[in-house]
């Protein structure tokens, strides 16, 4: 922006001073500075001039470090002019600048300054006072709403942090509480699991404990049904070996097997009038007599050797404690299942029997070779017993006295029989046990 002082030939103080004068008063017209530029900038008089060098003499020692600040000061300054030709002025003894050159520098930094804040306001205008105080205030008001709303959202988050943190203790009790009960359950389980093993073992063991007890799987029902077969066997024999209008029937035979069983004396009807059916029912308990003997009625069993010691101890054992008396007689009936000379002893009483009914039923019925049949019903007979035999309470068969009346409930007729009349011939046998659990009529014949 200026330019001009040309470097001088000479060096001395009132130059230097003139110069830096002349500079401070061409910046303060340049930047419009009030005061300064129409107080201070007027032309150089003599008196002036020699005025201003009595004021400048001063030694050179005493500002040679006054210059260096103002030097380093005017460099580091905001500088909005460029000034050139002025020559490099060293830090000697004889270089040093006076009071009022310091002010000048001052003054000239300070108007920069000012310059500088009043651009930034023109680029910026300034609202007035009395809306700066509302604005203020408005400011203040604000802000101490949001120290409120601050304070409050402070305090919502204590109370929502203390909050989470005693839940996250409940959530850390649960979990350690469930984990507690997940052990507990397997402990559970793993006994549970044992204690169905134990249970299983011991149902085996009771199963087997029972059937041990009990000789066979048979019950009342199926008893009654093996003994209603065993009925219908007995008359299907008769009734094949008698043939058609019982034409093999050996009236003489059978008359005389009548009367030597003693039945013959007691029968309401002379032997000169028996018909051959009469004489067929009377075949028919023949053959259901022979099976009682042979096997029905034996203490234990027809194969066991010593029934009648079993007998007498079993009825001592009875009577002063049942429940073992009839547990032992179970288990005597299972050894005798399980005995492996048992099934010879079986096929020799079986054979026996069996020999000894088909003798009969060939003198009696000519022509007549049923021995298979025989010996088929001779070994359900023996199978069939022991059933009865190996239960708690025994069946077994009870006979029925001649000449008391029918009774329609608990007997059953047979051909021509008198519902009306008495008992003059028992057939087949009636079957009960000892607590009347078990009762199956017999079939009689009645006149």
């Amino acid at each position: 922006m200026v330019s001009y002082l040309p470097q001088p030939p000479w060096k001395s103080n009132h130059c230097l001073s003139q110069i830096l004068l002349a500079m401070t008063m061409a910046i303060a017209m340049d930047l419009k500075v009030p005061g300064l530029a129409q107080t201070q900038l007027r032309p150089f008089s003599p008196l002036a001039k020699n005025q201003l060098s009595l004021n400048l003499a001063k030694s050179d020692e005493e500002d040679e470090e006054t210059y260096e600040i103002v030097r380093k000061s005017f460099d580091q300054a905001p500088q909005p002019f460029k000034v050139t030709g002025i020559p490099f002025r060293s830090t000697s003894k004889n270089a040093n600048l006076t009071e009022n050159e310091l002010r000048g520098m001052a003054i000239l930094k300070q108007q920069l300054s000012m310059e500088e804040l009043s651009l930034s306001r023109e680029s910026s205008p300034v609202p007035s006072s009395s809306a700066t105080e509302a604005t203020t205030r408005a400011f203040i008001n604000r802000i101490d709403e949001l120290n409120t709303l601050t304070n409050s959202l402070q305090i919502n988050l204590n109370d929502a942090l203390e909050e989470q943190q005693n839940i996250r203790a409940e959530r850390d009790r649960l979990l350690r509480a469930n984990e507690e009960l997940r052990h507990q359950n397997q402990d559970l389980q793993s006994k549970m699991t044992k204690l169905d093993k134990d249970y299983e073992v011991m149902s085996k063991n009771f199963f087997e404990h029972v059937r041990m007890i009990r000789a066979t799987d048979d019950d009342h029902s199926t008893i009654n049904e093996r003994l209603t077969h065993l009925k219908a066997a007995i008359e299907h024999l008769i009734r094949k070996t008698q043939g058609t209008r019982s034409v093999n029937l050996n009236r003489t035979a059978a008359i005389n097997h009548f009367r030597a069983s003693g039945l013959l004396d007691d029968f309401p009807l002379d032997e000169c009038t028996l018909e051959p059916f009469h004489l067929n029912l009377y075949m028919e308990s023949v053959v259901m007599s022979a099976l009682v003997k042979n096997f029905f009625d034996k203490p234990l069993c027809c194969v066991f050797d010593y029934n009648k010691g079993f007998k007498e101890i079993y009825d001592w054992m009875y009577k002063r404690n049942d429940r073992l008396a009839v547990r032992w007689r179970q288990q005597l009936c299972v050894m005798i299942t399980q005995d492996p000379e048992t099934k010879a002893r079986q096929e020799a009483a079986v054979t026996a029997a069996a020999s000894a009914l088909n003798e009969i039923i060939s003198r009696v019925y000519t022509n007549a070779n049923e021995g298979a049949k025989i010996r088929d019903l001779c070994s359900k007979a023996f199978e069939l017993a022991v059933a009865m035999t190996g239960l708690e309470n025994v069946i077994a068969p009870v006979s029925v006295p001649l000449g008391i009346p029918f009774d329609e409930e608990t007997m059953a007729t047979s051909l021509k029989s008198n519902p009306a009349g008495t008992v003059a011939l028992v057939i087949f046998p009636g079957f009960k046990d000892s607590v009347n659990a078990f009762n199956i009529g017999p079939k009689v014949w009645c006149y």
